[in-house]
C-alpha cells in the first residue's frame, strides 16, 4: 500500500465562482466625515457525503445599514471543494473557508480601488474562532 506524503492535503479546491457582487455608491456623503469601517462574514456550507464533495459559500457585506458610509457592498463566492480517500468532509469545513477567503479580500480590494472609493483591505480572521462564534450564537438563538 502507497502511503500518502503528509504534507499534502485531502482536500482539493476544484473551482470557486464569484456569484455577486454589489457596489452602491453614497452620493449624499459628506467627503469630510470620518468613517469606520463595517462589515460582516456569512458562511453557508453544503456537504454531499457520498460523493465527498463541499460546496462552500462565502458572503461579506460592508457598511451594512450606515447611512454616513461611502458606499455599501456585497460580495458572494463559492467553492467546490472535494475529498480524496475516507475522512469525513464536515471536518474540513474551517480549512476549505480559510483558503476562499483571500479570493473574497481580493476581490473586494481590486473593486474598490477601481471604483474611486478609498480601497478597501479586510483585514485576516481567524476561521475557527469565526465559526466557533456563529455556533454559540446560533445555539443561544435556539434557547
Amino acid at each position: 500500500m502507497e502511503k500518502r506524503d503528509s504534507r499534502i492535503s485531502s482536500l482539493k479546491f476544484s473551482n470557486y465562482i464569484v456569484n455577486k457582487v454589489n457596489f452602491e455608491a453614497n452620493k449624499m456623503l459628506n467627503e469630510k466625515k470620518i468613517w469606520q469601517l463595517t462589515f460582516d462574514i456569512m458562511n453557508k456550507t453544503k456537504i454531499n457525503e457520498e460523493k465527498n464533495k463541499m460546496e462552500i459559500t462565502l458572503k461579506v457585506e460592508l457598511f451594512k445599514g450606515q447611512e454616513e458610509a461611502p458606499f455599501y457592498m456585497d460580495v458572494e463566492i463559492i467553492g467546490l471543494f472535494e475529498l480524496e480517500g475516507e475522512d469525513d468532509i464536515k471536518r474540513y469545513e474551517a480549512n476549505a473557508i480559510a483558503i476562499m477567503y483571500p479570493y473574497l479580500r481580493a476581490i473586494v480590494s481590486t473593486y474598490t480601488a477601481s471604483a474611486n472609493v478609498v480601497p478597501v483591505i479586510l483585514p485576516a480572521i481567524n476561521v475557527n474562532a469565526m465559526l466557533k462564534r456563529k455556533k454559540e450564537e446560533n445555539n443561544q438563538k435556539e434557547n
